[in-house]
């Protein structure tokens, strides 16, 4: 049997597992480890300009991947500074591996700089991500190694996948222990759960006898790669398809059988469709109805009618709404399955839905255009520059999208023309998220155009990311809505209250100047002709490029709630 360092085990695991960047902030007790990164190169370092960061490029490069993200960071301040992107990838079931280093084991407790080992007034990481992580745990001695590795990977990788933590004291970090030659993927399984045949026949059963069926998919299928399988289904009986705000591009929103979203940032489309009396079974695939999800816990999704919920996690269903029938399994598995059992209908069947949704779509209008809604107004719109993204940006770019108003005009306004290339962390919802997770993302796909589209407020969280693109040369666009301040509270507050106190920033963002300064090419859009310009420059420049957009802070995106 072979021997090799702690840190050499673990990384010789993450080989095997396909990671090829790893994110992080340096510090004293991950010297062995970037000392043993070098070693290998196999694996590259991106050195972030946070920790919290990093998380977010390890969790967008996963999403984008569609496998293990790894995230690096020092012991105490460097741990809980990735607590916020930590917990936000174990909330929307995104595979994530923290690896954290701990001073050594034999001055736990003895007041060495940073120690975050428990007691005396030290915080104790361990503890602290067991609430934000599938696994947070310590390895002890170097003969764990092997064995702990692997089972973060399993714990992080099968089941509902998330996020998974290992501490390591920097003392055990460079002891040797033997590995033998199975690599670590042989140590979990890859079959995925496909459902019950009787609860599959069930369902099977009622979508062919419904007469006015609905699909609401959430994230979910997204995180399946279920999208195939979702449109063959779909199409196989003329279902109409809605998405949360999360599960947008999990189905193709220039279908014809295309609602748009549903809830928070929904389509007007969506919502007199899904909640329409008509509907007699509604098919919930991949989604938590939460409040997002469902225009806050809306009773109409439930009532009078046939609820069908399928997900991998069975704590997830019947969560919120009473259901009829349900499948524990994958979305990908269990949807192929379906459509498998499935026969075309008949042209009689199909008749009302088609006729119902004819209707509907002769009073709502599904898709915008630019020029018109930004009318004569003199300020420049937010919802027009979202809508002049559809004119200009090739289908396969990827699209991060950050927790404020973007979200709202992101899920009304812009069509996914390809399935997988919408992408948001609504859960724990941190501001400044798209920022970094895009690079990460940019990463994992660095022949696909990416960008994120963020606020103001946003950047201010995290732009020093801009950095990190500008000195590895990560081409990512940033889209920035400058309100001057936090708009989306600013707007709630005004509607609820009639007035909102210190939401708005005295001095606003100049957001170009801050992005020149990091190195990091920018330009101011104050109208559409502006930003209709400055975007094909972006896609053309092939270099990080900040597009400064100053857009109507009174604004307030036209959702239905």
């Amino acid at each position: 049997m072979q021997s090799l360092s702690v840190i050499q085990i673990v990384l010789q695991a993450l080989e095997e597992e396909g990671v090829t960047h790893i994110f992080g902030v340096p510090g004293g007790p991950l010297v062995p480890f970037y000392e043993a990164l070098v070693t290998r190169e196999s694996i590259k370092f991106v050195f972030s300009r946070h920790e919290e960061g990093a998380a977010f490029m390890a969790e967008g490069y996963a999403r984008v991947r569609r496998g293990l993200g790894v995230c690096s960071v020092a012991s105490g301040p460097g741990a809980t500074n990735a607590l916020t992107g930590v917990a936000s990838a174990y909330s929307d079931s995104v595979p994530l591996l923290l690896l954290s280093a701990q001073v050594s084991s034999n001055v736990f407790g003895k007041g060495a700089l940073q120690d975050s080992s428990s007691g005396n007034w030290n915080v104790d990481v361990v503890e602290l991500f067991r609430s934000a992580t599938k696994l947070s745990l310590t390895m002890q001695n170097p003969l764990q190694a092997t064995h702990l590795i692997r089972k973060s990977l399993r714990t992080a990788l099968t089941g509902r996948p998330g996020a998974v933590h290992l501490n390591i004291p920097a003392d055990v970090m460079q002891q040797s222990a033997e590995i033998n030659d199975q690599p670590a993927t042989s140590y979990y399984s890859h079959v995925l759960p496909a459902g019950d045949k009787q609860a599959l026949r069930s369902v099977a059963s009622a979508l062919q006898h419904a007469k006015m069926p609905a699909l609401l998919v959430g994230h979910g299928v997204n995180l399946s790669g279920a999208w195939q399988h979702l449109q063959r289904l779909a199409e196989r009986l003329s279902i109409p398809v809605a998405t949360t705000i999360k599960g947008k591009g999990a189905f193709p929103e220039r279908h014809p059988l295309s609602l748009g979203v549903f809830g928070f940032g929904g389509h007007p489309l969506a919502e007199e469709y899904v909640c329409s009396d008509e509907v007699d079974v509604l098919l919930v695939v991949g989604s938590s109805l939460g409040e997002l999800q469902t225009n806050g816990w809306d009773p109409r999704l439930g009532r009078n009618r046939t609820v069908i919920q399928i997900d991998i996690d069975p704590l997830e269903i019947g969560k919120n709404y009473p259901v009829d029938v349900s499948i524990v399994g994958d979305a990908r598995s269990v949807l192929d399955a379906l459509a498998n059992s499935l026969s075309f209908i008949s042209q009689k069947q199909l008749r009302h839905t088609v006729s119902a949704l004819e209707q509907m779509r002769a009073k709502i209008s599904r898709y915008y255009q630019a020029e018109e809604l930004q009318g004569s107004a003199e300020l420049f719109k937010s919802q027009a520059l979202v809508a002049k993204m559809n004119e200009i940006l090739p289908d396969d770019t990827l699209v991060f999208v950050d927790n404020d108003d973007s979200l709202r005009w992101i899920g009304q306004y812009y069509e996914v023309r390809q399935t997988g290339t919408m992408f948001m962390a609504t859960n724990v919802a941190a501001m400044g998220y798209a920022v970094a997770a895009s690079i990460g993302g940019k990463i994992a796909a660095p022949d696909r155009p990416v960008v994120a589209l963020l606020g103001d407020a946003a950047f201010a969280m995290n732009g020093m990311e801009l950095h990190t693109a500008a000195e590895y040369h990560i081409p990512v666009i940033w889209i920035v809505l400058n309100n001057g301040g936090h708009g989306m509270v600013y707007n709630s507050e005004t509607l609820i209250a009639g007035h909102s106190n210190e939401r708005v920033f005295h001095k606003p963002l100049d957001v170009a100047m801050i992005a020149s300064g990091l190195g990091v090419q920018s330009v101011k859009a104050t109208n559409l002709a502006e930003f209709t310009a400055a975007l094909r420059q972006a896609l053309e420049a092939h270099a990080p490029f900040v597009i400064d957009a100053l857009v109507e802070s009174n604004q307030v995106p036209g959702v239905l709630s």
